[in-house]
């Protein structure tokens, strides 16, 4: 087989290649809404995929991210509790220290250092019986409300498909520009084998 012929298939076969990484990028986003074309459905595959991973992301955070269950765990988690004492006695303190003066101050003259520490003591005890709970009520019922999954979803769903194109183009383009060069490269390849296997046989 001639040398330019040989060379010729070979530099085909490597645009084919080229275009094929060309066409399989293009066809990440485009078409970005269906289209019929000769009897078939044509979509981007981005597209296409973003209503699958929409509901995905949905399930994932209501059952393994913000589950009632697992919030009602971690309000029930006596660190919790520990990591907010420290600012629950400080409300308290001032709250006998100067509101309870300013509210009742006929009342502050006969109240001692031992009677304030009883209060506090006692209002300390209430606040972590009452708060978990509280929390744990407060929070259901915030979740039922804002429903973050359905949030997220449609998040998801109304993601612009041409601005993450442009995106991916502008952020990727090294990426891009490598997976073109390696369609190039691997057509060419081919195209090497086919005139190897025609000069063989």
């Amino acid at each position: 087989m001639p040398v330019i012929l040989s060379s010729l298939i070979i530099i085909v076969a490597a645009i084919g290649g080229w275009l094929l990484s060309v066409l399989f990028i293009r066809v990440l986003f485009r078409p970005h809404s269906p289209k019929k074309f000769i009897g078939f459905r044509l979509h981007g595959i981005v597209p296409a995929l973003l209503p699958g991973l929409a509901a995905y992301a949905s399930r994932m955070v209501q059952d393994e991210f913000l589950s009632e269950e697992k919030i009602a765990a971690k309000l029930d988690d006596p660190a919790l509790m520990q990591q907010l004492k420290p600012d629950i006695e400080a409300h308290i303190d001032e709250f006998l220290a100067t509101k309870l003066k300013e509210a009742f101050p006929l009342l502050s003259n006969f109240m001692g250092e031992k009677t304030l520490l009883k209060f506090k003591a006692a209002f300390l005890t209430e606040v972590e019986t009452i708060l978990p709970d509280l929390l744990k009520r407060y929070s259901g019922r915030l979740l039922n409300q804002w429903q973050p999954h359905q949030l997220l979803a449609e998040k998801i769903r109304g993601i612009d498909i041409k601005a993450l194109e442009q995106l991916v183009q502008q952020q990727a383009a090294k990426q891009v520009r490598c997976c073109y060069l390696a369609g190039a490269l691997l057509g060419g390849l081919v195209g090497a084998i086919q005139v190897l296997i025609i000069y063989l046989y």
